[in-house]
């Protein structure tokens, strides 16, 4: 042998041998004689005769080897489990092989390289035992789990996928491994937005997700799903997250029915309250008419006795009708049996109808009106015409009767953009933040129903519905002794 080659065969980190077809043994290098357990080349010669004899711990294994050998002249990365001939002790190796021509003999002789792997085969052994521990584990665990790995080019690749994917998706563990979107591409359309800002706060911050959203599974239908992960350190670069998916449709569907339960026996509460208010406040009226028209029936009253007896039978009548007909809107408002006509019209000529109407009872109260100063020409509104003329008459009505005498209601028009404030301001008696807080409950007069005003306690509360009803809003700022202003926010119109 040409002397670099012996070099090289003598100071080869792994194990070089060297031996006939059958197995007989020509050579070894240092680095095979100490795999084997010998303390040199020479012990090793002297006592192995036959590389293969007790090598192979499979029966057969040599056989297959020389096999390879044969057809292809050549054998690559053939690991095998073998027993040390010197120890007897079992290890794990990797041979490379070819058969080549000796010079001096002119015979196939086998040179082979062995490196021993049995720390890595034992640590592959160990990871494959240990993913199917963590798969009988995961198996019991109602949910997907799954560790996902998204690197900094926001490419996703899952390394685990549990078994319970299919319970949820009814897709293969494979397939989610093989495509690191799949999982996402199923994600409800109306949910896809927040899932990827919730994820890319997440893969930006480290924190912790908790969401729950809808996902449409190849097999139809909608479920509700709660993703919850978390980052984990990894060597790779990007982020890596470890979560958890579980299906909360059941959940979903009976808080739906708790909700829908809760607010038919809050709608119910709210219909006995009502409609024990509502007896309450028909019977004074009623009492009245039925008392004076029982002395009617039963005296012989002056002239005088008579006309006020039926002044009082006549006003307990509007009073009642007034009742019922804010009864009647309040209920067609609330149930939406009568939807809003939109139209635009000029507010400041419908507040200008709406103070005329009142100026009667102003005048008779006292009490000064303010109008709007318009600039710039009208101020137009996306509004109901009957039912703004409803709300304008409430609250001006209101200012009005809650005022002192000699007071003031002014309005104000302010455009805000795409909205329209109408503010009807008094300095009047004004309201306490207990009577705020009440203000909007029906036939709850605030502690004014013996004060002599009349009212029924509804319209605030109908004033609000028809409000909300035509896509606006209802605001109150009140202190008590000094007045009170109520605006009223509608979309504005061309």
């Amino acid at each position: 042998m040409r002397r670099g080659v012996s070099t090289l065969f003598e100071f080869c980190p792994i194990g070089v041998y060297r031996s006939l077809p059958a197995g007989t043994l020509l050579s070894v290098n240092p680095a095979l004689a100490q795999l084997n357990g010998y303390a040199s080349e020479d012990e090793m010669l002297a006592q192995v005769k036959d590389i293969a004899t007790g090598w192979y711990v499979e029966p057969g294994q040599h056989a297959q080897f020389m096999a390879l050998l044969q057809r292809d002249g050549v054998v690559r990365d053939f690991v095998s489990e073998v027993r040390r001939h010197g120890t007897g002790e079992r290890i794990w190796v990797r041979e490379h092989a070819h058969m080549a021509r000796d010079e001096r003999d002119a015979v196939d002789v086998c040179e082979a390289t062995v490196e021993e792997i049995t720390h890595g085969v034992e640590a592959r052994a160990a990871l494959r035992r240990s993913e199917e521990q963590l798969r009988t584990i995961t198996a019991q665990i109602p949910g997907l789990v799954y560790r996902l790995h998204v690197s900094p080019e926001g490419r996703r690749r899952f390394d685990f996928v549990s078994s319970g994917v299919r319970d949820i998706f009814g897709i293969e563990p494979a397939a989610v491994l093989a495509d690191g979107d799949l999982l996402r591409s199923y994600t409800h359309p109306d949910d896809l937005p927040l899932l990827s800002s919730v994820t890319s706060v997440a893969r930006q911050s480290g924190a912790p997700v908790v969401l729950e959203l809808r996902t449409l599974p190849p097999d139809g239908g909608i479920r509700w799903v709660q993703l919850t992960s978390a980052a984990v350190s990894s060597d790779e670069p990007g982020v890596t997250r470890i979560g958890v998916i579980v299906d909360i449709t059941e959940r979903k569907l009976a808080q739906t029915l708790r909700m829908e339960r809760d607010q038919a026996a809050a709608a119910q509460r709210a219909t006995t309250q009502l409609l024990s208010r509502m007896s309450h406040e028909l019977r004074t009226p009623l009492n009245a008419i039925l008392g004076f028209a029982q002395l009617l029936e039963l005296g012989h009253p002056t002239e005088a006795q008579q006309a006020r007896w039926v002044r009082e039978i006549l006003a307990s009548g509007r009073h009642l009708l007034a009742l019922v007909d804010d009864v009647l809107d309040l209920s067609s408002t609330q149930s939406g049996q009568q939807p809003p006509h939109l139209e635009s019209i000029d507010l400041g000529k419908a507040v200008a109808q709406a103070c005329t109407m009142l100026a009667g009872e102003a005048e008779t109260a006292g009490i000064r009106m303010e109008l709007p100063a318009l600039q710039g020409g009208p101020t137009r509104v996306s509004s109901d015409t009957r039912r703004l003329r409803q709300v304008l008459g409430h609250l001006l009505s209101n200012a009005i009767k809650y005022n002192r005498p000699g007071g003031r209601v002014a309005v104000t028009i302010a455009r805000q953009g795409e909205r329209v404030d109408l503010t009807v301001a008094d300095n009047g008696i004004g309201m306490t933040r207990a009577q705020l807080a009440r203000l909007f409950t029906p036939f709850d007069r605030l502690g004014v129903e013996h004060s002599g005003i009349a009212g029924t306690g509804l319209g605030l509360t109908l004033s609000k519905q028809l409000v909300e009803s035509m896509a606006g809003t209802i605001a109150v700022h009140s202190v008590a002794g000094e007045g009170s202003a109520f605006t009223v926010g509608l979309p504005a119109a061309t």
